[in-house]
């Protein structure tokens, strides 16, 4: 019987032995799983800004381009504007010459008239009137003469009215030309600006591409790194299970095999602990099937529910708030797996620190059914990893240890390692 004794008493010492040695480790892990994690937010941040500024200088390059079609197609409207007038100038020049040669023509008539009254003896218009035969033929010649005479002047002055239109016409197309070539090389020079901007903002958008492209990887990086810690932490964790699952059944099977011993030889972890608060604020028990009790009787205000979304994460716990030194009780029976109490400073507003992995000190209970439960934040501990606590028993008091902004408890729950909601024991 001694030897049974002995030989759990020595498995005990030897759990609760790799359970302290392996304390250390975990809580490094843990501690670089905060760390990942911040860094995960941070990289999420600025993923989602830069994928923010993306989206706005993809509007930029976009606008500019739009900017950059619309003076192309007023530059094309100037290009139809232009050969048009070519059009209406090269028309017009068609009949300035046709006037110029009706002119000339009939300047050739007057001419070979003049010719003709050169080589008749240079006869003049009195003379052809004073050679009449009678006063009929005189009145005839007289008409004769006077209508030559203004009919050359009346055609030559029409002639030369139709010319001057036509080159005034002409000089308003031209001018009208002037000013669209002016207008187009403007717009081109306009064109070639924003096609200079234009090719800045691709630049530009192509550095903040690069940035999202470097904050999703850094982004990815570190979830792998992360799925790889969590397995790790999991790992560990379900060895100490394991570990404590073995330890149990020596203790039923010395139980089993000694039959009734004395109160001396089975003892009790909880009884007159030094650890148990004994104020009359002591826990009272919330029970609710499974005897289940609220960590801080007489603060039962919860400044964060499970499953609140964060910008940086979704709080897979609840925070209860309650004053600097308020007891914490253990919620039931179980063994503390892993503790932190080397945190020495409180954190408030936005000055906190990545203690006991951003639990600041903090306790870790395995319960007799296999749920857990974490206590962080706290000022101090009452407890140490290895430990068996009792339902109720002290643990330690509320403190702003690790990420937090000010004194609250931070109660989680897991089942099968998985984050659960805590409310759903009461």
């Amino acid at each position: 019987m001694k030897k049974i004794l002995a030989f759990i008493l020595a498995a005990t010492i030897l759990i609760a032995g790799a359970i302290s040695a392996t304390a250390t480790s975990i809580s490094e892990l843990e501690s670089r799983q905060a760390e990942l994690e911040a860094q995960k937010a941070e990289y999420q941040k600025q993923l989602n800004q830069s994928n923010a500024k993306v989206s706005e200088q993809q509007e930029n390059v976009d606008a500019i381009v739009g900017q950059v079609e619309s003076v192309t197609e007023e530059i094309q409207i100037c290009y139809k504007k232009i050969s048009l007038l070519d059009k209406d100038i090269a028309e017009k020049q068609k009949q300035i010459d046709a006037a110029n040669k009706e002119i000339e023509e009939n300047m050739d008539v007057l001419r070979q008239r003049i010719k003709t009254i050169y080589i008749s003896g240079d006869v003049s218009s009195l003379e052809i009137i004073l050679g009449a035969k009678d006063f009929s033929d005189f009145l005839d010649k007289l008409q004769l003469v006077e209508y030559v005479s203004n009919h050359d002047e009346a055609l030559i002055k029409e002639v030369q009215k139709q010319l001057d239109a036509i080159s005034a016409e002409k000089k308003a197309l031209e001018d009208d030309k002037a000013a669209q070539e002016k207008e187009q090389a403007s717009l081109e020079e306009h064109k070639s600006e924003l096609n200079t901007l234009l090719e800045e903002n691709k630049e530009i958008l192509a550095g903040l591409q690069s940035q999202a492209s470097d904050a999703q990887m850094n982004l990815n990086l570190s979830e792998e790194e992360l799925s790889g810690l969590s397995a790790e932490i999991q790992e560990y964790y379900r060895k100490q299970r394991e570990a404590l699952a073995a330890q149990q059944a020596a203790a039923n099977n010395s139980s089993s095999s000694s039959g009734s011993t004395s109160s001396d030889d089975s003892g009790s972890s909880s009884g007159g602990s030094d650890n148990t608060y004994s104020d009359p604020g002591a826990p009272t028990q919330i029970d609710s099937g499974g005897g289940w009790t609220w960590p801080t009787p007489g603060c039962h205000y919860l400044t964060s529910t499970f499953g609140e979304g964060r910008s940086y994460e979704t709080h897979n716990a609840v925070d209860i708030g309650a004053p600097a030194g308020t007891p914490i009780y253990a919620a039931n029976s179980g063994t503390v797996i892993s503790s932190y109490s080397g945190c020495t400073h409180s954190s408030y507003g936005s000055n906190w620190c990545s203690c006991g992995g951003g639990y600041g000190n903090y306790i870790w209970i395995l319960h007799d059914n296999g749920y857990e439960t974490i206590y962080g934040h706290m000022i101090s501990t009452a407890v140490s990893t290895g430990q068996h606590v009792s339902n109720g028993e002290l643990i330690g008091y509320v403190g702003s240890t690790g990420w937090s902004t000010g004194p609250h408890l931070h109660f989680e729950l897991r089942i099968g390692g998985v984050k659960s909601n805590p409310m759903n024991l009461y």
